[in-house]
């Protein structure tokens, strides 16, 4: 699955503070969902859930492996080419 990969990617490369991306199942969702370049509004629509629960959860999930934007999150979250 492409998660182990992303995590194999990471240890590799360094990045993050810890090496692992330890999502929950719903920070996971809306990674992917954001990493596919859906607004926040969009993937709270998707998802069910409220607009500030997207962004509570992209805060977290931008913490974990230490990126700063979506583009990083998705280069993160990306399988290997």
């Amino acid at each position: 699955m492409w998660v182990e990969r992303a995590r194999a990617e990471l240890a590799r490369t360094n990045v993050g503070t810890n090496n692992t991306v330890d999502l929950t199942p719903s920070e996971q969702r809306v990674a992917e969902l954001a990493a596919a370049g859906m607004t926040n509004r969009d993937i709270a629509a998707k998802l069910f859930i409220s607009v500030k629960t997207v962004e509570a959860n992209l805060t977290q999930i931008y913490r974990k492996p230490g990126v700063r934007s979506r583009a990083a999150l998705g280069r993160t979250m990306a399988p290997p080419a």
